[in-house]
């Protein structure tokens, strides 16, 4: 995790000295190793170091062709370099050195606009092409690098940070409003997602590569898109087992490429287990490599599950194994770091995700830079609630029926529901036309999400949220196509890959810290993408195969954990209780920032019972909301 900058003046104005360098700074946290600029005339480009592979300990950029004619700027790891460095060679490309930079300026040379369709792994890059006079820029296929810009009748510019551009002329720091109205209404998701944080800043969005010339006129291009395919066919259990392991093997292992210890964000649930499974598998191919994880667990861990689960992983490793209690928060960190991190930069992504970002905070003080996570995991194994449903149109009652039953006992999030219920829940989404399912819901007592809110109703008539709002449980199995539905979750910037790449590395920018999500990975989504569902879910119990696939290495307590329990929520709950003095200062003088959108009178209430009441959802929601206060009163000065 590097950051890449640059900036592109159109009616010929030289970029000047302290231009690109403003851009740079603003993401010092993102590249501590090293800051540097290429210029000439009208256009810029600059990059912050953070090295974390082996090849990149001598490494400098932008990095320049021996004839001066190409200039790149790049972020990332490439998974495939062997056989990118094989290919290059044969078509006599020369390579200096071995960084995943070189074989990047290599691919372009050699197939310059198609050169992402032959790059594996995580990564963005642009490309200043000097004598086309153009600028190429592509991000990785399931976006694990950001790429945001802004284009003006005058310029043109990019970076790794949104924010980043803020200080640039003529690019207004007006929030996007609709973005806010998700946040107040999660619900509402009709509106323009390559629109970021800020009005005026567009983001790149995965599998797209965009040019644009001297001119400035710019050409977006989807280079790859995530297709459903063929249903994989195995002739046994065993064998779709091992096809599983081998992939999931190869992505962990890519993601220990490092130059330093590789780190791990360790929860009790399956996703981060699998992923220290394999580490567990690799280490002894890899003797000087240090594995440490981070954790979050309860000060009672005898009547904590998560606790134990962890303690289960987490037992090989000794002082290795770094924890927070909670809520105490002794150990690795204390409450004046959780916070410093929830008030020092408030963010409406950062802050929604305390436990991580301490984790992050911790790595990074440690000087940890890789930090596998599994935040991914859930939606590339995603199967819906009402699976069963699947089984009903393909003519599977009876299995239906069992599914049914295993579901009320096993399954996450149904479990303790009536088998007859299911039954006719998922019965209903395969027959009962749309117009009755929203009528029954109504008779359930369906109140609107606008009437649950205490969004300023001015500001929802403006946006028209009422006629926007999704019904996302109505379309939650509309499509007849397993495959078809699990890969628009994928794809979805809301629930899916997309969202949760991006708000972490965003987050992990802060702290110098590189994530490496091996569920992320291409090869991962689409082998599970294609998976029949006997694989991903059976005997009600979800990601089936890979609780089976690792009986030799998890006990059954963490492959078999009934429920989800969290502690993340010990996190908003005690920065809330340690920062009474604060919140009392930001609603009596800072408020003003959010009376746009939020009923000024309503905060005042809702802080008022939290202080009578501290429950969690009152605390949850005014920690929402001083979080956007917060947020825009730092973006608006």
């Amino acid at each position: 995790m590097s950051g890449i900058a640059g900036i592109i003046h159109f009616d010929g104005r030289i970029v000047e000295p302290g231009e690109i360098e403003r851009v740079t700074e603003a993401m010092r946290t993102r590249g501590p190793d090293a800051i540097n600029h290429w210029r000439n005339g009208n256009v810029a480009l600059g990059h912050c170091m953070l090295r974390t592979t082996p090849e990149s300990l001598g490494e400098t950029q932008p990095l320049i062709s021996d004839d001066g004619q190409l200039i790149l700027v790049f972020d990332g790891r490439l998974d495939n370099r062997e056989e990118l460095s094989h290919e290059l060679q044969l078509q006599r490309i020369e390579q200096r050195t071995s960084t995943d930079a070189e074989l990047v300026l290599g691919a372009y040379r050699l197939w310059g606009e198609n050169s992402p369709k032959h790059l594996l792994g995580d990564f963005v890059y642009a490309v200043w092409d000097e004598r086309q006079q153009k600028l190429f820029c592509a991000r990785d296929h399931m976006g694990a690098r950001p790429f945001y810009y802004v284009r003006n009748p005058h310029v043109f510019a990019f970076a790794s940070e949104d924010e980043a551009l803020l200080g640039l002329p003529g690019v207004s720091n007006q929030p996007n409003e609709e973005r806010i109205a998700h946040l107040l209404v999660p619900a509402f998701r009709d509106f323009d997602t390559r629109i970021g944080w800020c009005r005026d800043i567009l983001s790149l969005m995965p599998a797209q590569s965009l040019v644009i010339t001297g001119a400035g006129v710019p050409r977006v291009t989807t280079y790859w898109r995530l297709e459903p395919g063929e249903e994989s066919v195995f002739d046994s259990d065993a064998e779709c087992q091992q096809a599983f392991i081998a992939i999931f093997s190869e992505a962990v292992r890519c993601r220990m490429r490092s130059a330093g210890p590789v780190a791990a964000m360790m929860s009790g649930g399956l996703d981060s287990a699998g992923i220290a499974a394999i580490v567990k598998r690799l280490l002894p191919e890899m003797p000087d490599k240090e594995f440490h994880t981070y954790s979050a667990v309860s000060d009672d861990p005898e009547s904590c599950l998560e606790s134990q689960c962890i303690r289960s992983l987490t037992k090989s490793q000794g002082a290795n194994a770094h924890f927070v209690s909670v809520p105490s928060f002794k150990g690795m960190a204390s409450i004046g770091d959780l916070i410093d991190i929830a008030w020092s930069r408030s963010h409406p992504v950062d802050n929604s995700i305390l436990l991580p970002m301490m984790m992050c905070q911790v790595a990074g003080r440690q000087q940890r830079r890789v930090v596998l996570n599994g935040v991914s995991g859930d939606v590339t194994m995603h199967v819906p609630n009402r699976y069963p449903a699947f089984l009903m149109r393909a003519g599977n009652w009876r299995e239906a029926w069992r599914e049914c039953q295993a579901a009320s006992r096993n399954n996450t999030y149904v479990r303790g529901s009536l088998p007859q219920s299911l039954f006719l829940l998922n019965a209903g989404s395969v027959y009962l036309p749309k117009q009755l399912k929203l009528y029954a819901r109504r008779i359930r007592g369906y109140r609107s999400p606008l009437s649950r809110s205490i969004i300023n109703p001015g500001f929802a008539q403006k946006l028209r949220l009422a006629e926007r709002l999704l019904d996302t449980a109505a379309l939650e199995t509309s499509d007849a196509d397993l495959r078809n539905t699990h890969a628009a979750v994928i794809s979805s910037t809301f629930t899916g890959i997309v969202v949760g790449l991006a708000g972490y590395e965003h987050m992990a920018g802060r702290f110098g810290v590189e994530l490496r999500d091996p569920w992320a990975d291409k090869r991962v989504v689409e082998f599970f993408l294609r998976l029949p569902l006997r694989y991903k879910t059976r005997n009600g119990w979800t990601k089936y195969l890979v609780r089976t696939s690792f009986g030799a290495d998890l006990e059954d307590q963490v492959r078999f954990r009934k429920g989800k329990e969290h502690l993340g929520w010990h996190f908003a709950e005690q920065v809330m209780r340690a920062s009474e003095a604060f919140i009392a200062n930001t609603i009596t003088h800072k408020i003003e920032v959010l009376q746009e959108f939020v009923d000024k009178k309503s905060i005042r209430e809702l802080h008022q019972t939290w202080r009578d009441s501290p429950d969690w959802d009152s605390a949850d929601h005014l920690h929402g909301l001083l979080t956007i206060s917060g947020w825009l009163d730092r973006i608006l000065r």
